[in-house]
């Protein structure tokens, strides 16, 4: 009786290694998403958005750090890139949209390789997309509780209160 291999196959590490990437590079775009509009808010005097965007990117930076960490695992050379990113610079509820199609993307995407790396026979790396995965779906849920706050009290009534 042939004895299991210790390691996933060849192919399944590529994968895995592919997902790693796929996310570390959304975290790079969130990061300096985040970092722009905070700097943007605070220009315009809504400080508590400015900190809270600054908090934003800080937590994108420790899931790359996770996700670089993984890579370093599998001793693969991280990629730099990242994906473009376009925000509307004065359209809150445009800014609101552009960071929930980041966040909803990073989400489906933590899913699908949560299935990657357990495929793989890897489930560290799956709990690790996993615990990035209640991040993306906490980010989701409270932007859609913004979007709620601003239906119901108005833009500028919300605004007002992130002086």
């Amino acid at each position: 009786m042939p004895i299991a291999p210790l390691s996933p196959p060849i192919s399944s590490v590529g994968n895995v290694v592919d997902a790693l990437h796929l996310s570390r590079s959304l975290h790079m775009t969130a990061i300096e998403q985040y970092q722009d509009q905070a700097v943007h808010f605070r220009r315009w005097g809504y400080t508590k958005l400015a900190d809270a965007f600054d908090a934003d990117a800080e937590e994108e930076r420790g899931h790359l750090k996770l996700v670089t960490a993984r890579l370093e695992f599998y001793d693969v050379e991280p990629k730099c890139g990242h994906a473009d990113s376009e925000w509307p610079r004065h359209d809150y509820e445009g800014v609101l949209d552009s960071n929930y199609a980041l966040e909803y993307g990073a989400m489906n995407a933590e899913r699908a390789n949560i299935i990657v790396a357990r495929n793989a026979g890897d489930e560290v790396t799956a709990e690790i997309f996993a615990e990035l995965l209640k991040g993306s779906e906490a980010s989701v849920s409270d932007i859609e509780a913004t979007k709620k706050q601003i239906e119901q009290i108005g833009l500028d009534n919300y605004l007002a209160n992130k002086v």
